[in-house]
């Protein structure tokens, strides 16, 4: 029981933290219909600024969202206006495919500058706070604190999207894009807020992240490939099924590093896709 405890924790809170990118990655494809290959590599640079803050100044992962989260989202702001604003002319089909070598690029050149510019690995931040006891059962507060954290953001999101005026034009753009244009919504404002805004979701996960797990200049492509899985087990585009993928990825994962082996992590996330796939071609929740 203490190890199915434990288990379950670890995997809903690695849940939550594909959720967040993933929510950033649906936003962007559902807004831009870009599709951002070096979304998992902002993630890695997420981690690697709040390994930083914590190692220079000492300031607490939780301290590090304050940072990071601003951060990123101007960076979005400034890869869509220089990178990929340019190529928004082109038909759908060359679009897609133009984003994808851009935002290629763009994951290479990340990785290869934070190799070269990386004097030490990043082993992760080795933050203590006392345990949780109840009974024989020892819980970490750590994994707690933010796990609830991650439902916080999560919430944030959705009455984000739900209530103000900028969510409900991205949600409008995401459902109907020509029906948003006849409706007199900045759809290129929506875009440009919507990249900003993914890139910032992905990059308060690298906070979460690099504090369980070391960060490796070379993870964004193989966390991208996993956002991709998520999404398309939840439904492009649909927030709350992107959730619900992030949690069963989690899970799955939890168990499988625990029973086979963390190097089977990459691949059980394709198991799980096609298994789901299988039984739902339209994604969990359709």
């Amino acid at each position: 029981m203490e190890t199915f405890v434990q288990l379950l924790i670890g995997g809903v809170l690695q849940g939550g933290i594909y959720a967040l990118g993933a929510f950033g990655l649906s936003i962007i494809f559902g807004v831009l219909r870009v599709l951002n290959v070096a979304h998992g590599d902002f993630l890695m640079l997420g981690g690697m600024l709040t390994y930083w803050l914590y190692t220079t100044w000492g300031l607490p992962p939780w301290g590090a969202l304050l940072a990071v989260f601003p951060v990123f989202f101007l960076g979005g702001l400034l890869v869509e206006r220089t990178l990929i604003r340019p190529i928004a002319g082109m038909g759908q089909h060359e679009f897609l495919v133009a984003s994808i070598l851009i935002t290629l690029g763009i994951a290479l050149a990340i990785e290869d500058v934070t190799a070269f510019a990386l004097t030490q690995p990043v082993k992760g931040i080795d933050y203590f706070l006392p345990p949780i006891r109840l009974g024989t059962l020892v819980v970490s507060s750590l994994r707690l604190i933010f796990l609830a954290l991650i439902v916080a953001l999560t919430v944030a999101l959705h009455l984000f999207l739900q209530r103000s005026l900028m969510g409900k034009a991205l949600r409008a753009v995401m459902e109907d894009r020509e029906g948003a244009l006849l409706a007199g919504i900045d759809v290129q404002r929506a875009a440009t807020v919507a990249f900003g805004l993914g890139t910032a979701l992905t990059a308060t996960a690298g906070v979460f992240f690099v504090t369980l797990i070391p960060v490796d200049p070379h993870i964004g492509i193989p966390l991208t490939l996993k956002y991709l899985a998520i999404i398309v087990l939840g439904g492009v585009g649909n927030l709350p099924g992107a959730l619900a993928g992030s949690v069963l990825l989690g899970l799955s994962e939890s168990v499988v590093s625990f029973y086979v082996g963390a190097e089977w992590s990459l691949t059980v996330a394709f198991f799980v896709l096609i298994g789901v796939l299988l039984l739902r071609p339209r994604g969990l929740l359709g």
